[in-house]
């Protein structure tokens, strides 16, 4: 068996000698079983790898609370990857890497999700203010999904 990735020892050596940030000690959250089959279901993304529009403001490097919408048609070749970490090469070579917008058409094509929704949510996930972030951003991002019917959202880190 091969050993476990561990991203914060991962990041912490990326960005020595400074020190990684301590995560918090939230507790874990409550499962919630699916209201219907995935077949049937509004898939929804959220991506924390900044992907945006190149004529939008810019989002923050860091601590950024705010998130811009992406929808679902628009081309690749206006978007670009906001988050300056040194993982994002990977996004770079691929943006379906952090942002799988390609994967979910085909999974919709397929049939193997009811539908893709229209809009992505992107933010930069190089916060630290968790509080925040919990209780300001988290709710206007569930209210948008809701807004959108969606049933199962995917959480795309970076």
């Amino acid at each position: 068996m091969s050993p476990r990735f561990n991203y914060v020892s991962f990041a912490t050596d990326l960005i020595a000698p400074a020190p990684y940030t301590p995560t918090p000690d939230f507790p874990p959250p409550a499962l919630t079983p699916l209201r219907k089959p995935i077949a049937e279901s509004t898939i929804g993304l959220v991506t924390l790898a900044g992907v945006q529009r190149r004529d939008e403001p810019r989002l923050g490097e860091t601590n950024d609370l705010s998130y811009r919408i992406v929808a679902r048609g628009t081309p690749f070749s206006e978007l670009f990857v906001a988050h300056t970490t040194a993982v994002r090469v990977f996004a770079l070579e691929d943006l379906n890497v952090v942002y799988p917008h390609d994967r979910l058409i085909e999974l919709e094509a397929d049939g193997t999700i009811g539908r893709f929704a229209p809009r992505t949510i992107s933010m930069v996930g190089s916060i630290t203010r968790y509080g925040a972030l919990v209780d300001e951003t988290v709710p206007r991002i569930h209210a948008e999904l809701e807004a959108q019917g969606v049933d199962l959202a995917i959480l795309v880190p970076l």
